[in-house]
């Protein structure tokens, strides 16, 4: 009989360290967005929650800061006006168009959880800040 071998296992090779990914929710950062552009009374429950710099996606703190601003003049904010609050700004194009605004509109399943998610994409933010 045979003696069998077993496979020879390649060298390990070291890879060098090309970064982590800083921690970030872009999914809860969109469910976010969405349930605020859908439901007024969820700008209400995350404004003492987040900031624009909160937000991992560079696209996602220009849309929360045109929501922002909108509040703070109290201007009701929808998926209309936030569009057209960063076509003032010419920061459309920049987000992802209107194409990407309904995006986030259309993935919000309900608005009910909008606080618990605003708190993840905090509680991200501040791990990115340690």
């Amino acid at each position: 009989m045979a003696k069998q071998t077993k496979p020879a296992r390649p060298p390990l090779v070291a890879l060098p360290d090309l970064g982590r990914v800083p921690p970030q929710a872009i999914d809860m950062e969109e469910a976010v967005l969405g349930a605020i552009m859908l439901e007024k009374e969820a700008v209400i429950a995350i404004l003492d929650i987040l900031k624009p710099e909160s937000f991992y996606k560079d696209a996602h703190r220009k849309i929360f800061k045109a929501i922002s601003d909108l509040s703070a003049r109290e201007f009701p904010v929808d998926l209309y006006t936030v569009t057209e609050e960063l076509k003032a700004h010419n920061e459309l194009d920049s987000v992802g168009g209107p194409l990407y605004l309904t995006q986030l509109t259309s993935k919000v399943v309900s608005a009910a959880n909008v606080d618990y998610h605003a708190r993840i994409v905090a509680q991200k933010y501040i791990q990115r800040e340690l």
